[in-house]
């Protein structure tokens, strides 16, 4: 897939203009009009890639350490990852050979890690790695992940986490741990999911298809549910933007606590109800008043947090 500088100078625009804050109405719709193009999504992916392999090497002295830049930062981090892509052909990738990694809140980071497969991390994420001649295993102790395997049928690439395990050979897909749950969606390719204990028959999923567990940490075998998903939707947090359907607000207001610092707790007769929505993690005080206008609900400061109340 070749990606033209004029594309990637787009795409460092709207990177930027991520960064800086929320979008105006005009602005959000010429942005998703822009990012319909799939090679124009491509060359955002990438800036959002290169900025977590900037963020990650930040780690060890370099000065852009943090996502969270300030906005008016936001236009020069941009710059500086276009540079980047630029001067090294378009081609930007870290090694990444530590054994384990980890996010905070509101950090996301990508890695290339030493067999060239791609991970990204989403918020507050933990995760460790096994590359070695045998076998390539990430160990997803909670969080949420994207991976992008390189092809290497000798080695076979799999994720475990919540008691389950992921097998991949040359495949995209995506894998949530939270909350005792287990979400495995396909992006590309075809994944094995199967069980660690017990004797159940390995299940196979395919582009387009999710597997949830509820409760994938119980001993005793538990129900599982799969469903479609459009493959546009299953890594799309790394757009931060987060995607449900029919699910308790509860779950909802947890996952925003990922992405800020300022906790929001919410009245639980709120909690209890079920949305469908397509939420876009910008400016918190935004996106409070969106779930607060959703839910017909009031902000009252509490002081160290808010809480929607009716």
């Amino acid at each position: 897939m070749m990606i033209s500088d004029d594309i990637e100078q787009e795409a460092a625009r709207w990177f930027a203009a991520q960064r800086r804050g929320p979008m105006t109405l005009d602005e959000r719709q010429a942005f998703d009009a822009w990012r319909a193009d799939p090679l124009h999504q491509a060359a955002l992916n990438r800036m959002h890639e290169v900025w977590g392999e900037v963020s990650a090497v930040g780690e060890m002295g370099v000065a852009l350490r943090r996502r969270k830049a300030r906005p008016h930062r936001a236009a020069i981090a941009a710059v500086l990852v276009l540079g980047l892509a630029v001067s090294l052909g378009g081609g930007v990738w870290w090694k990444f050979d530590q054994q384990s990694t980890q996010t905070g809140i509101g950090e996301q980071s990508s890695q290339e890690l030493a067999d060239g497969s791609i991970v990204a991390l989403n918020v507050v994420t933990r995760a460790r790695y096994d590359i070695n001649a045998r076998e390539r295993v990430v160990h997803l102790r909670e969080g949420e992940a994207a991976f992008v395997v390189r092809k290497d049928p000798e080695r076979p690439f799999l994720v475990r986490t919540g008691g389950y395990e992921v097998r991949a050979v040359g495949t995209a897909f995506n894998v949530r741990n939270r909350d005792q749950s287990l979400d495995v969606a396909v992006k590309e390719g075809v994944v094995e999911v199967r069980r660690l204990s017990g004797d159940e028959k390995p299940m196979l999923l395919r582009a387009g298809q999710r597997l949830y567990v509820k409760d994938a940490g119980a001993s005793a075998r538990t129900a599982y549910k799969v469903s479609a998903i459009s493959t546009n939707a299953v890594d799309e947090w790394r757009q931060r933007v987060l995607t449900y359907e029919d699910a308790p607000i509860n779950q909802v207001v947890q996952d925003v606590n990922r992405f800020y610092e300022r906790p929001l707790t919410i009245d639980p007769a709120l909690g209890r109800r079920h949305v469908t929505l397509r939420l876009v993690i910008d400016d918190r005080a935004d996106t409070v008043k969106r779930l607060a206008a959703l839910l017909g609900a009031e902000v009252h400061n509490m002081g160290r947090e808010d809480a929607l109340k009716p």
